[in-house]
């Protein structure tokens, strides 16, 4: 994440977009914690596996169950498949590449060296797992409740349903969807806990606020973080002339920036949305922009059904910038930053979005985790403009 190494920041995220040849662009490689018989993770597996601690791993995030994506001895498009990697395949991510041959076709180039060969990055989400300690009762808020703000800490986690799996949401009840799980970086809201009565672990019951159906499950405590009001306050508050400005290089690398005035604070490459294949209009909205709303946790879908080809939980740190539904968000389905692929919002890296998210005014309350306001001057602007 960048503060005052802008410039470092903003030519490594564009060359690992954009560059080609055999760059290796994480400085070595990683250390290689799995013996050569390593297991890769499956969907197979039920429950939760024992991920490796203080490693990073790579987990297949796009698609759905029973989609695939092809292993390549090299990094590269035209090179040999030596296997396949299915939707939720958990491994070791040694290193990022730029792809060896250009791939005309695409614009990013990079690809994820894994133990059984190559894997185009667009499709792996960077994880790890990072066990927390459970608490023993929720937080009291101000207000006199008790409950908190978790992010998920672990590649994937089952769920226990607390009712029939085809009276949930679209994402539950999909006959496709085996197990349903949570995700690494995924956002929710813990209101009560327990002791499993079979196994004995910690859990919490967790819940999305907003836009979902009321459907709650328990989840192990220990992949589960607690967002504390400290871990939300604000960055650079009070600071005036804040902006955020979006550049969508027509097919090219697509990037947002944060200023102060006329400094640059933060830099990001993000995804947005192209053209409407019938208008010829920009599916990610041109011009200045008045934000509206912001909340920590938000559900993508329309009333529990399958819209739009998505159905999407536990997003975290949402900047609505029009009343339309175009949000500035965090992102765990897919790693093809740097191009346009969303339905229209601006899709960012978890970490990234979360930065944001803390930058941007007003700041909103913790418990309802959730603002809504009307007129000018509450909100930190946003210019999304398109450059030849």
């Amino acid at each position: 994440m960048m503060r005052k190494d802008k410039l470092s920041r903003r030519e490594f995220l564009k060359y690992s977009a954009l560059a080609f040849g055999g760059l290796a662009l994480s400085g070595g490689k990683m250390r290689d914690v799995f013996a050569a018989e390593h297991q890769r993770f499956t969907q197979q597996d039920v429950g939760k596996p024992e991920f490796p601690t203080d490693t990073q791993l790579g987990r297949i995030c796009v698609g759905e169950w029973g989609a695939r994506v092809p292993i390549k001895s090299e990094p590269f498009m035209d090179a040999p498949t030596v296997g396949s990697a299915w939707y939720d395949d958990v491994f070791e991510w040694k290193q990022e590449v730029v792809a060896k041959q250009l791939d005309r076709l695409r614009i990013n180039q990079r690809w994820v060296e894994m133990p059984d060969g190559y894997i185009y990055a667009d499709d792996v989400q960077r994880v790890r797992h990072i066990p927390q300690e459970p608490l023993s009762e929720l937080p009291q808020n101000e207000d006199g409740s008790r409950g908190m703000w978790v992010e998920i800490t672990t590649p994937y986690q089952d769920i226990d349903l607390m009712k029939p799996k085809e009276n949930h949401q679209w994402w539950i009840r999909d006959p496709n969807n085996v197990y349903p799980r949570v995700h690494y970086a995924q956002v929710y809201w813990a209101f009560d806990i327990r002791q499993h009565p079979t196994t004995g672990k910690t859990q919490y019951c967790l819940m999305q606020k907003i836009g979902a159906l009321p459907d709650t499950y328990w989840v192990d405590a220990d992949v589960c973080k607690y967002i504390t009001p400290d871990d939300i306050a604000p960055i650079h508050p009070g600071v005036e002339n804040k902006r955020i400005l979006v550049q969508m290089r027509g097919i090219g690398l697509q990037t947002l920036t944060c200023f102060e005035g006329n400094e640059e604070v933060f830099f990001a490459t993000v995804t947005t949305g192209g053209r409407n294949a019938e208008t010829g209009d920009w599916i990610t909205p041109l011009g200045r922009h008045t934000p509206w709303r912001k909340n920590i946790s938000m559900h993508y879908s329309a009333d529990g059904r399958y819209f739009a080809g998505f159905d999407l939980p536990g997003v975290g740190w949402n900047f609505g910038i029009e009343p339309d539904g175009v949000y500035i968000h965090s992102t765990y389905w897919h790693n093809a930053f740097g191009i346009m692929k969303s339905n229209g919002c601006i899709n960012c890296r978890p970490e990234d979005a979360k930065w944001i998210w803390r930058w941007v005014e007003p700041q909103i309350p913790y418990v309802e985790g959730d603002m809504i306001w009307s007129g000018f001057g509450v909100s930190t602007p946003v210019s999304v403009e398109v450059l030849s």
